[in-house]
């Protein structure tokens, strides 16, 4: 029998001091509970996998006992809330339908097991819940942050393509209308579309006498576009830049180094790429290392 949780995180501020004001945003997830235990964390072999630097690798599991289902924080470095209060470490509590487990600023909310007379909302599985967070959080920065697509050869050199709205075509052609107008005689009028969602940038040719090549290989239909990639259309090249892509594989590359060296427990991630969360921790941080320096050095002159 799966259980159900809805995961609710303020986008623009997860792991940071909350702001009321900033969106909430809601996914359903079910997940199997074979095992009798569904571990949340920020490792891609979680069961609900939260991918934050804020969350630990194994940051708390759930399971089943006598007397009922229980919670227990597996010593994770910023803690999970039950009822508005911290958890000590490796203790386990009770926890009932309903309530919401607080995990680094997101709130995993234990639903139980689906009925399975009633309909149920759409769910989606923890590898696709894992993308989607991370597509909600840069929603909500600025367009620097947005997905894009850079000219970097031909008669349009240097400027972009930025795919500011999620699920939306954008137009790539010579024709004024489109949402990059490439002055290229080799480019059809409407010569290919690309839409970005949670699932990532997807390039389509739209029948063009030229075509789309993408990484030197000639595209047919539809393909789905990685972060780095180039695209190139007539005498124009252009560099794909995905900054939800890159925050994922930097997440993963980071835990892989953490797994072949423990101790390695510290990762950060380019500025230009990171959302609130990142930054919100590092000047807490760098704030109290500051205290603590003054304590000492009055101390001392005393």
């Amino acid at each position: 029998m799966p259980l159900r949780f809805l995961i609710r995180a303020r986008a623009a501020r997860v792991g940071a001091e909350f702001d009321l004001s900033s969106p909430v945003n809601e996914r359903w997830v079910e997940v199997p509970f074979e095992t009798g235990e569904v571990v949340i964390g920020r490792h891609a072999g979680a069961t609900i996998e939260l991918p934050f630097s804020v969350v630990s690798g194994r940051h708390a599991r759930l399971f089943r006992s006598e007397a009922g289902y229980r919670i227990e924080d597996l010593g994770s470095a910023n803690g999970t809330w039950l009822g508005g209060r911290r958890l000590t470490a490796h203790v386990a509590e009770v926890i009932a339908v309903g309530e919401a487990i607080g995990v680094a600023g997101v709130d995993v909310v234990f639903e139980g097991e689906p009925p399975g007379a009633q309909p149920k909302p759409a769910t989606e599985s923890t590898a696709t819940l894992a993308r989607r967070l991370v597509h909600d959080i840069f929603e909500t920065c600025p367009p620097a942050e947005c997905a894009r697509l850079v000219v970097l050869e031909g008669p349009a050199q240097g400027r972009e393509l930025v795919l500011a709205a999620s699920d939306r075509a954008f137009l790539l052609g010579r024709g004024a209308h489109c949402d990059l107008a490439l002055p290229d005689d080799d480019v059809s009028r409407e010569h290919a579309a690309l839409e970005r969602s949670a699932q990532g940038i997807v390039v389509r040719d739209l029948q063009s006498k030229n075509g789309v090549e993408v990484e030197g290989q000639k595209l047919t239909g539809s393909r789905t576009l990685h972060d780095g990639e180039t695209v190139r259309v007539g005498d124009t090249r252009l560099r794909v830049v995905d900054p939800e892509e890159r925050y994922l594989r930097q997440m993963q590359e980071a835990d892989g180094n953490l797994k072949a060296d423990p101790k390695a427990r510290h990762f950060s991630l380019p500025k230009s790429h990171m959302p609130a969360v990142g930054t919100a921790i590092a000047a807490t941080v760098l704030i109290s290392l500051l205290v603590l320096v003054l304590a000492l050095v009055f101390g001392a002159w005393k």
